[in-house]
């Protein structure tokens, strides 16, 4: 329970910051840098379906200082190669990866569009 209420403090404090940006790009990356900073992660994705190409899209990203940004190669990804983050947000969870090297061999193909 404890961790819950530090994410939902961070969560709150990233919106407040995200707030001091007048565009809608400016919020959502300032929103999350804020959080990618203070839970120690090495990036942040966020997708967007095209459901009539049957494609999901990167259209932001954060990365940590000394990481790449990936945000050109994940464009266009077939939804099926990442169907099981659907069936994840269907059960009301969210999807963090905490080791990409967790995912091999149970969910190849997401493996291999993340390993770079």
């Amino acid at each position: 329970m404890k961790s819950i209420k530090k994410y939902e403090t961070i969560i709150n404090e990233a919106l407040r910051s995200a707030l001091e940006y007048d565009t809608p790009e400016g919020q959502i990356n300032e929103f999350i840098s804020f959080f990618g900073k203070h839970i120690g992660s090495d990036r942040i994705y966020i997708f967007e379906d095209d459901e009539e190409h049957h494609v999901t899209n990167n259209t932001y990203e954060w990365c940590a200082e000394g990481i790449t940004p990936q945000i050109e190669h994940l464009q266009g990804v077939n939804m099926e190669v990442i169907d099981w983050w659907y069936d994840t947000f269907d059960e009301g969870k969210s999807v963090i990866i905490s080791d990409v090297e967790e995912l091999k061999g149970v969910h190849q193909v997401s493996y291999n569009m993340l390993k770079y």
